[in-house]
Formats: C-alpha cells, structure tokens, sequence
C-alpha cells in the first residue's frame, strides 16, 4: 500500500484569525452602543429599585393574607 503524505494546515492560525474577527466584531459593536448618561442612569437605576420594592411589598402582601387564611382554616 502507498502511503500518502497529506499536508495539513495549521488550524491555530485558523482558530487565531478567527477569535481576531470576532473581538474586532464586537469592538465595532461597542463603538455603535449609545451609553446613558449620569441622569439618565440615574433614572433607570430608581425606577428597577422602586420595581423590586413594589414586587416585595406585593408578595409580603400576599403572604400575609395566604397565611392568614391558612391559619384560620387549620
């Protein structure tokens, strides 16, 4: 049987060109993103900390009353 000799490419020059093009993919991405600004920040951040203090309250709420019910049944 002959032998055949196959030259195979070097696939960390491969892996490296890629990983290369996704990092200047995402760069270029970064670039477009339009960041708020401090008031703007500001804004975002009170209105996500009133939205958790509203959902905790709710579901204080609604344990206290389940739990209410559930001490008269029992």
């Amino acid at each position: 049987m002959a032998s055949k000799e196959t030259k195979t490419k070097k696939p960390v020059k491969k892996v490296t060109k890629k990983r290369s093009s996704y990092f200047k993919g995402v760069w270029a991405e970064l670039k477009k993103v339009n960041w708020p600004n401090r008031k703007e920040l500001l804004t975002y951040s009170y209105v996500v900390v009133g939205a958790i203090l509203a959902s905790a309250l709710l579901i204080y709420l609604a344990d206290t009353v389940i739990a209410a019910i559930l001490r008269v049944l029992i």
